[in-house]
C-alpha cells in the first residue's frame, strides 16, 4: 500500500467514528517494513475520555498487541492534523512519519469545536529534540468528506 491508500483507509476509519457519533477521526500506523501496526478511531463520545482521539487509540492499540517495539521508526497517517496531545504522544511513542490529510484549520471550520491550538503538528514536533517528518495536508478534500457528513448530521460543535 502506498501513502494515499493508507490515508484513505485512516479516512473510512473517521468515516466509521464519524458514523458512529464520534467526531470524524481515524488513524493508521504502519511499521518501518510496511505491516499496519494497528488502528485507531476517535471514540471520545463513545467513551467520555477526552484522550480517545484517534492516533492515541492507535498508538494504544499497538502497545495493547505486545507492539510496542514495531511504533520505533514508524508511520502514522491521520485523517486530520493531530492535535497537540497527539502530536507529543507521536514523539513519546518513537513514530518518526507523520501523514495527515486535513488541515486544523479546515476541518475545525467544518465541525467547529474548542478548545483550540494556535500550534500546528509540525510546532509540537519540532519543539522537541526528536527527528519527525511531517507531511500535510494530504488529499484535502477527500479528508474533508466525513467532516462534511459529520457536520451534516450533527451540526457544528
Amino acid at each position: 500500500m502506498n501513502n494515499d491508500d493508507l490515508l484513505r483507509r485512516a479516512i473510512e476509519l473517521a468515516e466509521e467514528a464519524g458514523a458512529a457519533g464520534n467526531r470524524p477521526f481515524g488513524a493508521v500506523i504502519v511499521a518501518p517494513g510496511g505491516e499496519v501496526v494497528a488502528e485507531g478511531q476517535n471514540r471520545v463520545a463513545a467513551t467520555g475520555m477526552v484522550t480517545e482521539h484517534a492516533e492515541l487509540t492507535a498508538i494504544t492499540a499497538a502497545i495493547e498487541a505486545g507492539r510496542a517495539d514495531d511504533l520505533a521508526g514508524a508511520t502514522i497517517y491521520a485523517s486530520g492534523e493531530p492535535c497537540p496531545m497527539c502530536s507529543a504522544a507521536v514523539v513519546w511513542a518513537g513514530i518518526t512519519h507523520v501523514v495527515y490529510g486535513a488541515a486544523e484549520a479546515d476541518f475545525a471550520a467544518v465541525i467547529g469545536g474548542h478548545p483550540r491550538f494556535s500550534l500546528s503538528c509540525a510546532d509540537v514536533i519540532a519543539s522537541s529534540d526528536a527527528n519527525v517528518t511531517v507531511s500535510g495536508p494530504n488529499l484535502r478534500d477527500e479528508t474533508l468528506g466525513p467532516f462534511l457528513r459529520y457536520a451534516a448530521q450533527h451540526g457544528r460543535d
